[in-house]
């Protein structure tokens, strides 16, 4: 019998598959099913972009890229890096990885040793804590102020800094919060990194998903000596199962990255990197299209909630998620579990996000119209009167 890592037996489930296989086989059949599960965004390249080339027909499509992925990518990271940063970005600093998922886990992999610690504002995304643990590092996690819009909680990330320390994770804008950082505080985080040799994880999954216009977290940064960018292609272009994301750091460390992502997937999928080359052609199209979308439902959203009477939401200024608490609620998951077998709703609850958010669920807004907003806010008001 094979005996597994327990880094890897002690991780829980991932839980989206849970809840979707609920909404599935357990919803209630008088009810149409609505998903604010997956981020993710409406539209796809069939909505904004004419194939000129099937990539099908490429050779190429079926071949390896180098390890650092396509040149041509890379160029088009670093121009769009050189716009909002203050230190030169090239294309030597990248790597193209099979998603920003991917990207993360190479990123800590190079980094921790089993005991390290590294820093977490919470609400966290799961698979970054997922991560952590499958190396062998401790997760440190440092509650947000939920009446500050989930801010950093600088004093406390302080308050945790040791000598085991050697990561933060810093997502923005946010998943599970959609709170876009002050800029501010990141600065003032950056600088006492700088002097403790620590690194910043900036995972900036949702770059083009603000509301509050000209936000830009890498201004906060001076160099790439203790930083490591994450990025994503998924959401911008709305191509999440195409799995492809990026890597920028330092040269110094660039080398050892490719040793580990040769190990684990060589390069980036070739087709993937194929269909994008021509979709960076089209970057506006997509970017206006998914984000007018988020930004229609998230106006609903504000709407229906503020309407509610209920449900209270002092509205993030990021990526698409509402986290909202439940009155009267301290177990989330039995709250989420009623919602899909008694009104066929698909949201997911805070306790995934760290063990303080029992009473918070997450509702993801960039995938479902004004419309489905509406309906589902309506389930939620529905369910929640029962117990007020």
């Amino acid at each position: 019998m094979v005996k597994v890592n327990k880094n890897i037996t002690d991780i829980k489930t991932p839980p989206i598959d849970y809840f979707n296989n609920l909404l599935r086989t357990k919803s209630n059949n008088k009810f149409k099913s609505i998903s604010f599960g997956h981020g993710i965004p409406m539209y796809t390249p069939n909505n904004y972009y004419k194939f000129s080339n099937n990539p099908l027909l490429d050779d190429s499509s079926y071949k390896y890229t180098e390890i650092r992925g396509d040149e041509r990518i890379r160029q088009y990271i670093s121009a769009k890096l050189n716009s909002k940063c203050s230190f030169p970005v090239q294309s030597d600093n990248l790597i193209i990885t099979s998603g920003a998922n991917s990207a993360i886990f190479k990123s800590l992999f190079l980094q921790l040793k089993y005991g390290d610690e590294v820093i977490i504002p919470s609400p966290v995304y799961f698979n970054h804590t997922m991560a952590i643990e499958m190396i062998g590092g401790t997760v440190v996690e440092v509650n947000s102020i939920a009446e500050s819009g989930f801010q950093l909680n600088l004093k406390g990330i302080q308050n945790k800094i040791n000598s085991k320390t050697k990561a933060i994770i810093i997502n923005t804008p946010n998943n599970p919060t959609g709170a876009t950082y002050n800029n501010d505080d990141i600065k003032i985080l950056a600088q006492i990194c700088d002097k403790k040799n620590i690194t910043i994880v900036l995972d900036y999954t949702y770059e083009d998903f603000s509301y509050n216009l000209n936000y830009n977290p890498l201004a906060s940064f001076e160099h790439l000596k203790n930083l490591i960018i994450i990025g994503s292609f998924s959401k911008t272009f709305g191509i999440t199962g195409l799995r492809l994301g990026y890597i920028c750091a330092s040269k110094s460390i660039i080398e050892d990255l490719c040793k580990i992502q040769d190990t684990i997937s060589i390069c980036a999928p070739s087709i993937s990197q194929n269909i994008l080359l021509q979709l960076l052609s089209n970057e506006n199209d997509a970017i206006k299209m998914n984000f007018n979308s988020a930004s229609d439902s998230r106006d609903k959203l504000i709407k229906c909630l503020n309407d509610s009477k209920i449900l209270n939401w002092e509205a993030t200024n990021g990526a698409f998620y509402a986290f909202i608490k439940i009155p009267n609620t301290e177990n989330s998951w039995d709250f989420c579990e009623k919602m899909i077998i008694e009104y066929s709703l698909l949201v997911l609850p805070g306790s995934i996000f760290g063990e303080h958010w029992k009473s918070y669920i997450r509702i993801a807004y960039g995938a479902v119209s004004p419309k489905e907003i509406e309906e589902g806010v309506q389930r939620l008001y529905n369910q929640i009167s029962k117990t007020t």
